[in-house]
């Protein structure tokens, strides 16, 4: 035994891709995989994943308050799409079998404040009333159709372009059928979104489609063929799903399952760096150096890390090393998304005073999106005029700046340091949330006590609180609203994520970078997977792609019983 490394197979993060990766390597046959003779060797395969936070599940962060115990916010990712999204799909339906529900979004008659105008949804189709100069194309387009919005503008000029988009969009051929477009000779992976849409909108066209589509890197200049995609992830029409007891239940689910094939989780456990080594074999094997000081060796090595992670370990060694330019840029070939997400907890549901209950409005202000939050266990229902409710604020890119402006404790290094361990210079106050009643049953439920701590431990300071509750009553037209009596937020720019998601860059060939990266140097047992170099960008699904090209095609397991052929 003296010759076995530490592990086989080590994962380093403890989001959805890293924990996955871990439960498939030990509950899938290994016969005429590389890892066979791996398992002969030791007796039994010996995989851990190492976290450098306190928790599984890394973007996935689901929370309760106290004073809503039954309710759970998604402070990070929160859905899926189906029937598109097929591996995650089948990992919560079919082998989790997790209760979920459908996700309400565009109700009408639900808010659209723009440009200090408050509109309903039902008017956005109505370019009179729209704060807009739209050219008389954009007024013709809009006024012949029913139920349209300038979110779909962006979709006119995608489909002038490409003029056999919706009939591959239909046939689920979308991705195939865009790698054929060239626009001016050039294929479409060589221009910006935002540079194709100048040529076919008006400059109030493209402010108006960004402004309602809600979601500002939609509109944005990364590369055109990955974000035509993925603006048709949120078109309308779409069906959403989302786990009843919280997103977050994925990767606890699968960690218990995890440890219980005898994978080791290690928590705090901050990697920073990685060689080569030879081990007590004879054979290549890896050395990981770790904040503690410690080092571990290991067969192989997985990074289920973002850029931002990766960007942070030592620059030395076989990959990470600066003779490997070629990582390098491909390691830059995306960007990563500021997201933000805070909630408010009401002591009654004030809003509904406007007549909005359900679903989304949007604004221009920072705050971008606003949803009523379901209540309840089952996560659909709608609470009373009179009965607490919860708020969620979502926006991305510039506006999560305005909101970093108003977070002004002393940045932590690394988010193993959770945001409440502040230091004592801070500049502004926190946020004091209202005492709840004890909420003992918790603490018979590991998994209800994790979603308590994960609120607890993203608390706003007062001048966020402040402001997120001035932008929430000026966009559904009141001038006054009861004080929040509790709040959390999670800016998703921080290290060591460096974003909420990652879309990629003009030039980059995602089609070919996706298989690329998660290898970076051919014969080297290193592995890279998540939703960042994927073709699943912003989802949840994009972490179980490039996890199974790891572990299908560069390690030799067989797919799983519940993959769609």
């Amino acid at each position: 035994m003296d010759t076995m490394p530490d592990v086989d197979v080590a994962v380093v993060g403890g989001g959805i891709g890293g924990i996955y990766t871990g439960w498939r390597l030990l509950t899938s046959p290994l016969a005429g995989s590389r890892l066979a003779d791996w398992e002969a060797a030791r007796g039994k395969l010996k995989v851990a994943v190492f976290e450098g936070s306190d928790r599984i599940g890394g973007r996935l962060l689901s929370a309760r308050s106290p004073h809503m115990p039954d309710t759970t916010a998604e402070v990070g990712g929160m859905r899926y799409v189906t029937p598109a999204q097929t591996l995650v799909t089948g990992l919560v339906e079919r082998v989790l079998k997790l209760p979920w529900h459908q996700q309400i979004v565009d109700v009408t008659g639900n808010i659209a404040f723009l440009r200090g105008r408050l509109l309903r949804s039902s008017d956005l189709g109505n370019p009179t009333a729209l704060p807009y100069a739209l050219d008389p194309s954009e007024v013709a387009w809009l006024a012949a159709r029913a139920g349209a919005s300038p979110a779909g503008l962006i979709g006119r000029v995608l489909t002038r372009l490409m003029p056999d988009l919706q009939a591959h969009l239909e046939t689920g051929t979308l991705r195939q059928y865009l790698a054929t477009i060239k626009v001016e000779g050039s294929p479409l992976w060589q221009h910006g979104l935002w540079n194709l849409l100048a040529k076919g909108m008006s400059p109030d066209g493209y402010s108006a489609a960004r402004a309602t589509i809600g979601y500002d890197c939609l509109g944005g200049n990364t590369n055109a063929l990955d974000l035509t995609a993925e603006y048709y992830d949120f078109a309308s029409g779409v069906s959403y799903r989302m786990v009843n007891g919280g997103y977050e239940t994925v990767p606890w689910e699968l960690c218990g399952r995890f440890e219980a094939a005898g994978g080791e989780v290690h928590f705090r456990k901050w990697l920073t760096g990685f060689a080569g080594t030879t081990l007590g074999d004879g054979s290549q094997g890896i050395e990981m150096r770790f904040a503690d000081g410690k080092t571990i060796t290991a067969r192989a090595i997985v990074l289920a890390m973002p850029r931002r992670s990766i960007e942070l370990l030592d620059a030395d060694g076989e990959v990470l090393g600066p003779e490997n330019i070629g990582f390098r840029r491909d390691l830059a070939s995306v960007s990563a998304i500021p997201l933000f997400k805070a909630f408010l907890l009401y002591p009654n549901s004030w809003w509904q005073d406007s007549g909005v209950k359900s679903g989304r409005s949007l604004t221009d202000l920072p705050i971008r999106q606003c949803y009523y939050w379901p209540t309840g266990p089952t996560g659909d229902g709608v609470p009373k005029r009179d009965d607490p409710g919860l708020i969620m604020v979502y926006d991305d890119l510039l506006n999560v700046s305005f909101w970093e402006g108003l977070d002004k404790r002393a940045e932590v290094h690394k988010a193993g340091l959770h945001i409440s361990r502040r230091s004592g210079d801070n500049t502004w106050p926190i946020f004091g949330r209202k005492e709840a009643p004890g909420v003992e049953a918790a603490s018979t439920d590991p998994f209800a006590q994790r979603l308590l701590d994960n609120w607890h431990d993203h608390p706003a300071t007062q001048q966020m609180v402040n402001e997120l509750h001035r932008e929430l009553m000026l966009m559904h037209g009141v001038d006054r609203a009861p004080d929040p009596i509790d709040a959390a937020f999670m800016d998703w720019s921080r290290d060591p994520f460096g974003g909420g998601v990652h879309l990629w860059n003009v030039n980059a060939r995602s089609d070919e970078m996706l298989q690329r990266m998660t290898q970076p140097v051919d014969g080297f047992p290193c592995y890279v997977c998540g939703e960042a170099y994927s073709t699943n960008q912003t989802w949840a699904e994009g972490a179980l792609q490039t996890a199974e090209i790891v572990l299908q095609q560069r390690l030799g397991l067989p797919k799983g019983e519940w993959h769609d052929d």
